[in-house]
């Protein structure tokens, strides 16, 4: 009976630690950078340019995650296997691509492998 009762306490324990972690890591941001830099604009004058990159760390529940960022942004794969679905396209995409999303646009991110992470690196003119 004694051993029933700690394990069904270890079990109720794990649950509790482990329940609302699995749930934020379906699709979870980490930042990297969020700053300006100065980058050359056509004419060949200075021009400050605001960064964000972040890691975006996706499980694979089976369900299309959408990166929620508006506006352009390069989107690199990291680690894992992914579909991508850009304006009603799918794309595989494998470790080391690389592609850019156009302002307006939404990207769905279906994992493919068991965890995926996609770095976005998304500038902006200030």
């Amino acid at each position: 009976m004694t051993g029933r009762i700690a394990w069904a306490v270890a079990a109720l324990a794990l649950t509790i630690a482990w329940g609302p972690c699995a749930a934020q890591t379906k699709l979870e941001a980490t930042l990297l950078f969020d700053g300006s830099v100065t980058g050359q604009a056509a004419n060949g004058a200075a021009q400050p340019v605001h960064v964000v990159v972040q890691n975006w760390t996706i499980a694979n529940d089976g369900a299309a995650h959408e990166i929620p960022l508006t506006g352009f942004y390069v989107a690199h794969l990291q680690s894992g296997n992914i579909a991508a679905t850009i304006a009603g396209a799918t794309v595989d995409h494998q470790p080391g691509d690389f592609w850019s999303v156009k302002t307006g646009a939404t990207m769905s991110v279906t994992v493919q492998s068991e965890l995926a992470v996609v770095e976005t690196i998304a500038p902006s003119k200030q």
